[in-house]
């Protein structure tokens, strides 16, 4: 997962706030698009879990942190939104995808995560290997692969691609390579899966540094 830094609510959305009786299952129309592109803006155009590409259409969902059903209060709070992939849904709809094997906003439902990305440490937690495979570092990695399933077959498939085709990209410094997957291009989009491949890269850089010099 990679740490969001939120910016603020688009004028849109906080003009809607105003509305009598608002609620969030009457957001719609141009408030609802441009909560939706700040939300993608902010997070560099990845879903704030899996790291998958995601963009401002049917598929991206504006994500609750904390559930509405249990924190009803928070329903219209800029700061307990984030932008997430379907999961899935979209699939398990048309019967698909059996609901076992949804991820992310999908599958969390009505749990609580016990770190959201916009913790600072939220990225010590979880740690990708070169074959797609995910593994959580103590209870609170355990708990994010277990509420979001970020161990889907799909995703680990997905992720083991992102390696495969990073990996026939010319790298001269992988150190530099590292500190590149950590911010956004120049179209303000971070690089899909970027933190799965900044561990691959990580691990490229480990072995650079145990490799004897040539002499």
């Amino acid at each position: 997962m990679r740490h969001i830094t939120k910016t603020t609510p688009p004028q849109e959305f906080v003009e809607y706030l105003k509305t009598p009786d608002v609620s969030f299952d009457g957001l719609s129309g141009v408030p609802k698009e441009a909560l939706r592109q700040r939300l993608l803006e902010d997070q560099g155009y990845i879903c704030c879990y899996c790291g998958r590409r995601i963009d401002n259409d049917k598929h991206t969902k504006i994500e609750h942190i904390k559930c509405q059903k249990n924190h009803k209060h928070l329903a219209l709070c800029f700061k307990n939104m984030l932008a997430s992939c379907d999961g899935g849904e979209q699939d398990r709809a048309d019967r698909v995808l059996p609901k076992h094997k949804v991820h992310c906003d999908a599958k969390k439902a009505n749990e609580d995560i016990p770190i959201s990305p916009l913790d600072e440490k939220i990225e010590d937690y979880l740690m990708f290997f070169p074959d797609g495979t995910v593994k959580g570092k103590v209870d609170i990695g355990k708990e994010l692969i277990r509420i979001l399933g970020l161990d889907t077959d799909f995703l680990t498939i997905q992720r083991r691609n992102a390696i495969k085709n990073y990996k026939v990209l010319p790298v001269s410094d992988w150190h530099t390579e590292v500190e590149r997957l950590k911010i956004k291009g120049s179209d303000g989009k971070y690089e899909e899966f970027c933190f799965v491949l900044q561990s691959y890269a990580e691990l490229c850089c480990e072995i650079e540094s145990k490799t004897p010099l040539a002499v």
